[in-house]
């Protein structure tokens, strides 16, 4: 059984998910890499206001420049996709409790576009778009992975 088994196995559709896993991100990418899923870790450390977390989202799923750093830029670009490989793409977000201690509002409306994005891949050509959620935080409304 893999850190990542209801994942693989398609018995949890695309979406974004808390896990509990303590995994090293290294582990996971030696799960993923063989069936040709791309792992992409979001260290939230230091993303404790919407500017940093944006930014961050950014760098870690290269997004194309025309991204806008605003919340309908970062849900056109996690609909989309296009510039990444066309396999399953598995986000990591490490310490994501950070983003919601300094700065609830950008918390709640990040949590709310990536959950949408999340769950609406995997559709029309959309590669699948698993996002994890790891570390302390206000996400006991989501579903565990």
């Amino acid at each position: 059984m893999t850190r990542l088994a209801t994942l693989l196995d398609g018995s949890k559709p695309p979406g974004m998910y808390r896990w509990l896993s303590r995994a090293h991100p290294a582990a996971i990418s030696r799960e993923l890499e063989p069936i040709g899923w791309q792992l992409h870790i979001l260290e939230g450390v230091h993303t404790e206001d919407k500017v940093a977390f944006l930014d961050e989202c950014a760098r870690v799923l290269e997004f194309p420049a025309w991204f806008g750093r605003n919340w309908d830029a970062l849900a056109d670009c996690l609909g989309d996709l296009s510039w990444l490989s066309d396999t399953p793409h598995v986000l990591l977000w490490e310490r994501f409790g950070v983003l919601a201690k300094h700065d609830p509002r950008a918390w709640t409306t990040a949590s709310e576009v990536m959950a949408e994005k999340a769950s609406g891949s995997g559709r029309a050509g959309v590669p699948p778009l698993y996002i994890l959620l790891r570390g302390d935080g206000p996400a006991d409304s989501l579903p565990l992975l």
